[in-house]
């Protein structure tokens, strides 16, 4: 494939939102966006399709719906902004309340920042929105306060499952929610988790289909975007659809750690999962739309580890567990490639938990025993590069499972393990003390936080176990 030829749209100077439409007889809203040059223009129409409830909903609930799409339309825009990344950025074609028009300057200038530090465009850290701003409402309802049934981000993997499992022993009664891409098949876990823990809902998405083939073609720019940021405000807008509660998320502390730092900003591939992503989201949704707790994250208090150790603790889903976008991507990919960033920090999260023989059978292979994946770990570890652009714990997290696995007997010898803790110096007490840490999730209400209760005591339990 040939080089990208970035000066292609060197003359587009600003990027459109358009306008954005939805049908109630179809579930199907259409964004539209524009990039705008002197002398050339391209257009773009994203498609997302909801589920619509039996019944039709009342003025007041479609109102808040369609408040909410248009912070869906806001967030959706950043995945066709970076196609050309221009210096200026116009949502004037829809009106925001205050505080949904600095949870959008926030998309862009951090939830883009991966992307910009990648393709070298500073411009992106501060690039200007251009908004048109209307009076923030007064809260219409508290969706912790509801009684109605929260609805759980599903992604496949541990965290989402546990906060299913949490919520379930604590008789909520959750539904489930994906945000599917056209041509992608529902994982199985999905319908698994659907079919035995209530109403399970997808929500999907059709990108524009010149967009996509101009990104084959290698004409436009890809990157990574703030995805948890759109498939939040995405459930936001299924919850109110069919009058349920708050959208709950499987976030976890670890994702606050940056990667790097660039022009004096930190680079966080996990932005869009951070605390601070999670507080600017529900600050929009109240002012823009009058919902408060409208979703907010189960694990907020929690490491990677300390979820592994929860997940762990059941086989239920051993068969459907899944974290690897790389075989995501793939058509008939299956669940794991083994070989990203991202597949080496599950095995090694779980590993400390886990008899070999279960792990390589929800796997399928042993990546502590494979030599090719040495280099790969030690960037995990800390001891080359930069943290890799992944969701996966912090460098003292991945630290303290080598350690606990060059005690095991069973993995103290895999030549991963052997490489890694013959390299690493002992991790400080204070810093494995934070790792087993279990924190109140910030941005939970009471009810959520007491059903996480009865669950630290074996988060707790120690360090190592299979």
């Amino acid at each position: 494939m040939d080089l990208l030829d970035e000066s292609r749209f060197a003359g587009i100077h600003t990027f459109v939102y358009v306008g954005l439409r939805f049908d109630w007889t179809s579930g199907v809203a259409e964004f539209n966006f524009r990039h705008e040059g002197d002398h050339e223009e391209l257009s773009f129409t994203d498609v997302v399709v909801f589920p619509l409830p039996e019944a039709v909903p009342a003025q007041e609930q479609r109102e808040t719906f369609e408040r909410v799409l248009e912070l869906l339309y806001i967030a959706t825009g950043t995945i066709y902004y970076k196609a050309v990344a221009p210096r200026s950025v116009s949502v004037e074609s829809v009106s925001l309340a205050p505080a949904a028009v600095r949870w959008a300057q926030h998309l862009y200038r951090d939830g883009l920042a991966e992307f910009a530090y990648r393709w070298s465009l500073e411009h992106v850290l501060e690039v200007p929105l251009k908004a048109n701003f209307k009076e923030s409402l007064s809260p219409r309802c508290d969706h912790a306060d509801s009684g109605r049934p929260p609805l759980v981000g599903m992604g496949g993997g541990r965290d989402s499952l546990v906060a299913l499992e949490v919520l379930s022993a604590a008789g909520f009664e959750p539904a489930t929610f994906m945000v599917e891409k056209r041509g992608r098949g529902a994982r199985p876990l999905t319908l698994s988790a659907g079919a035995t823990r209530g109403r399970a809902f997808a929500v999907t998405r059709r990108p524009d289909e010149d967009m996509l083939r101009k990104l084959a073609n290698n004409t436009l720019r890809i990157g990574h975007v703030p995805v948890t940021a759109i498939n939040s405000i995405a459930g936001v807008a299924l919850s109110v659809l069919h009058g349920l509660g708050p959208v709950v998320m499987a976030n976890e502390r670890s994702a606050s750690e940056a990667n790097t730092v660039w022009c004096g900003r930190s680079i966080n591939h996990q932005w869009s999962k951070t605390f601070e992503a999670e507080q600017l989201l529900n600050e929009a949704v109240r002012d823009h739309a009058g919902i408060d707790h409208a979703s907010f994250s189960l694990l907020g208090g929690m490491s990677e580890l300390v979820i592994s150790r929860l997940f762990a603790a059941t086989s239920r889903y051993d068969n459907v567990v899944t974290s690897c976008n790389v075989a995501a991507r793939r058509p008939g990919g299956g669940r794991w490639c083994n070989d990203c960033a991202k597949c080496r920090f599950v095995f090694l999260g779980l590993a400390p938990f886990m008899s070999v023989e279960r792990l390589v059978s929800i796997q399928g292979r042993n990546l502590l025993d494979d030599s090719k994946q040495i280099s790969g770990y030690r960037e995990l570890v800390g001891m080359s590069g930069h943290k890799p652009f992944e969701c996966v714990g912090e460098l003292n997290e991945a630290r303290v499972a080598v350690q606990l696995l060059a005690r095991d007997p069973q993995w103290r010898d895999a030549v991963v393990v052997s490489d890694l803790s013959n390299r690493l110096p002992p991790v400080r007490q204070a810093d494995v003390d934070k790792v087993w840490r279990v924190d109140p999730a910030p941005g939970a209400p009471v009810a959520y936080r007491q059903a996480l209760e009865v669950w630290p005591a074996s988060a707790k339990a120690g360090q190592g176990g299979s």
